[in-house]
């Protein structure tokens, strides 16, 4: 396995995180590296994410950043460029898989269904976001998926949640779980770290 999944492995949370305003991105990532969790996904929903992924790799060399939301090749090569270390995109997108190949960058592909799964294996892709997560069939899905996929490692993400984590981590062909619930967009906003460092340790517990 790369390198990237096996770190994204023992960590097994990805926080997915919406920065709007930059000046939040380190305290940011300090509440979330206080609270146990060296990982995140900057997603590419503002315009502040290169910038907010540049920021962090250099304040925290050794977190492990990845941007999300990354829908074609120009938001993939922003990304790069801002060093981020891995890509997640919502979809099977056959330029951005072109695009991550050739410059040697970890994609996780995102997919909900057989006809994706067998479109990412064909590309020989081995970690796969299995989205969204609770809408498109949640835990049974993933089990569904064991008996003709039994080598395809998943990252569920949308609607996981604290309570419902476990019950995803426990299953084989989960890699890690992504969420939102220690990140939630209103604590960032108040700058409420203390919380999310709270949030995060419960999380791992």
């Amino acid at each position: 396995m790369n390198e990237v999944f096996e770190k994204i492995e023992n960590e097994r949370i990805i926080p997915v995180i919406k920065i709007s305003d930059l000046n939040k991105a380190v305290p940011l990532m300090k509440a979330l590296v206080d609270g146990g969790l060296n990982i995140a996904e900057i997603t590419f929903r503002t315009k502040e994410a290169a910038s907010a992924i540049k920021c962090i790799r250099e304040a925290f060399p050794h977190v492990l950043v990845g941007a999300g939301t990354v829908i074609n090749s120009q938001m993939a090569l922003q990304a790069k460029e801002a060093g981020a270390q891995f890509l997640v995109s919502p979809g099977f997108n056959p330029a951005t898989v072109r695009w991550a190949k050739e410059n040697r960058l970890p994609l996780v592909p995102g997919v909900a269904t057989a006809t994706e799964i067998e479109m990412a294996l064909m590309e020989n892709f081995e970690v796969l976001k299995f989205f969204p997560a609770e809408i498109m069939g949640g835990v049974k899905m993933l089990k569904a998926f064991k008996g003709p996929f039994p080598d395809v490692k998943f990252i569920p993400t949308g609607g996981i949640t604290q309570e419902n984590k476990a019950s995803y981590l426990a299953e084989k062909n989960v890699l890690a779980v992504g969420g939102t619930w220690m990140v939630k967009e209103n604590l960032i906003q108040k700058s409420r770290w203390d919380e999310i460092t709270y949030l995060t340790k419960a999380s791992l517990s």
